[in-house]
């Protein structure tokens, strides 16, 4: 039930936030090789997932603070910019005090969740660069963490609010989440990866989003050794090198990320949990060999 209310909602809000969007100039510009949509987008799908998720926050208040404010912070950062200073220390921040002030972790654990929370805020930021995958990802991963116990009702809605956006954003896109849709993504699968912490369950939720972690991880190596920084953007991502296999097919695109996504997904619930580090290991190693993400182009 979760999930189709959260899904109806999010479909009435994506219109709105569509049309209202386009009348008062909140689009994405084409800009580049970073841009490459042919025509001004709306980018206020991030807006509606957030209103579409929020009835569940009066069953988890522990989360609607995180939420508001990494969504404050990419709504700003879709506005008027922010630097990748900024940007990071305003994760660092929200990861620290969530592990220390809500899940009530030590200082030296909640330092190292600060870094663990802007890894995931990140990586669905980097995700977000071609459409419908950032969207198919967090779906999956939400579906996922209901199976494996995490709490259900916002699990079951924040997939539904994911799949109600994903009709307007699924190629070619109608509408954007923008940075503050994408850090909504990554601030649930932060709270997820702290509230599990002690737990056997953070290898399982590692895995399920295992594909988008991986993708920062080895887009921050790839730019290191040609010589850039790390901290820009590039165009190639795992589904940059899959979008140009599959000769610039974006639908094509989404459904083989949505397959790997599914698959290390199914890796983290199925296996011991002693056998999911190697298998994401193993994993690795094969899909950045075939897709040579370690090459720039």
């Amino acid at each position: 039930m979760e999930v189709i209310i959260a899904f109806g909602l999010s479909l009435v809000f994506n219109y709105i936030f569509k049309i209202l969007g386009t009348k008062l100039g909140f689009v994405d510009k084409p800009a580049g090789t970073l841009k490459p949509h042919e025509k001004p987008i709306p980018y206020l799908g991030g807006t509606a997932i957030l209103l579409s998720i929020s009835p569940w926050f009066l069953n988890y208040p522990e989360y609607f603070f995180p939420f508001l404010v990494m969504w404050t912070v990419g709504f700003i950062d879709d506005r008027r910019g922010l630097s990748p200073k900024v940007r990071l220390f305003m994760e660092l921040a929200g990861g620290f005090s969530i592990s220390y002030i809500i899940f009530g972790y030590s200082f030296f654990d909640s330092t190292i969740l600060a870094f663990v929370f802007a890894v995931a805020v990140n990586a669905y930021n980097m995700v977000d660069g071609l459409d419908g995958i950032c969207a198919g990802n967090t779906i999956i991963f939400s579906i996922f963490a209901f199976m494996a116990g995490f709490p259900p009702d916002i699990s079951l809605a924040v997939a539904g609010a994911f799949i109600g956006y994903l009709v307007y954003n699924f190629p070619p896109a109608k509408v954007f989440m923008g940075d503050q849709g994408s850090y909504l993504a990554g601030t649930f699968v932060g709270l997820l990866l702290i509230q599990s912490w002690e737990s056997q369950n953070f290898v399982r939720i590692a895995a399920f989003c295992w594909p988008v972690v991986l993708d920062l991880f080895i887009g921050f190596a790839r730019r290191s050794l040609a010589g850039k920084s790390p901290l820009k953007g590039d165009r190639d991502h795992y589904y940059d090198k899959i979008f140009a296999i599959t000769g610039k097919k974006k639908r094509a695109t989404f459904f083989i990320t949505s397959s790997i996504a599914l698959f290390y997904a199914l890796v983290g619930f199925l296996l011991p949990v002693t056998a999911i580090p190697f298998v994401l290991m193993a994993s690795s190693v094969v899909q950045v060999f075939l897709l040579k993400s370690l090459r720039s182009t």
